[in-house]
């Protein structure tokens, strides 16, 4: 099995430790797990050569009510570069599962949060000079959140992320995301 794999069931795992938690909230939230779907935009910021941060990005999220207003979550993501170039990469993509804490703070018309956590990135494309590279490392990621209720269930949300990887061809990623999210 490799490493990012591994890596994958093991924050798996934990979160699916930290989701056996949830009653003390639920007697306060209305919900104790949310599942969101995002897309946007990311990208490099400091890939040279690299093409900005208009990239397609994807994200799958799921996070558990730990206590009122604190949620655990997990991401799942991707920012495709197409046929931009990354370094010295190209037809890469950054895919990324990341663990964070987040605390949301609740506002007159939607929620606000921000969160913390670490991650495991996989960076893979094409070398300029032939011959597919896949590199794998550890990180952390940074964000902050809105949320605009729609109803008990449904909310529409937006995502602002920043990530740090210890990759050869760029460190840092950031992302804007817009989706829904799915209270249950």
């Amino acid at each position: 099995m490799n490493r990012t794999l591994r890596f994958g069931f093991e924050v798996a795992a934990a979160a699916a430790l930290l989701a056996a938690v949830p009653g003390a909230a639920a007697a306060q939230q209305l919900f104790n797990f949310t599942a969101s779907a995002l897309g946007g935009i990311g990208g490099a910021v400091d890939a040279e050569p690299g093409d900005g941060i208009g990239n397609r990005s994807y994200q799958l999220g799921f996070a558990v009510v730990t206590e009122p207003s604190t949620l655990v979550g997990l991401r799942l993501g991707t920012i495709d570069f197409g046929s931009g170039q990354v370094g010295n990469l190209v037809d890469a993509s950054l895919n990324y599962l990341t663990v964070a804490g987040e605390y949301r703070f609740q506002e007159s018309y939607f929620d606000s949060g921000l969160y913390l956590g670490l991650g495991g990135y996989q960076l893979e494309g094409t070398r300029l000079g032939g011959g597919s590279d896949d590199k794998t490392a550890i990180g952390l990621v940074v964000g902050a959140t809105g949320e605009f209720t729609l109803n008990r269930h449904l909310g529409v949300l937006i995502e602002l992320s920043g990530h740090y990887s210890d990759l050869d061809e760029a460190k840092f990623f950031g992302m804007v995301q817009g989706g829904l999210a799915f209270h249950f």
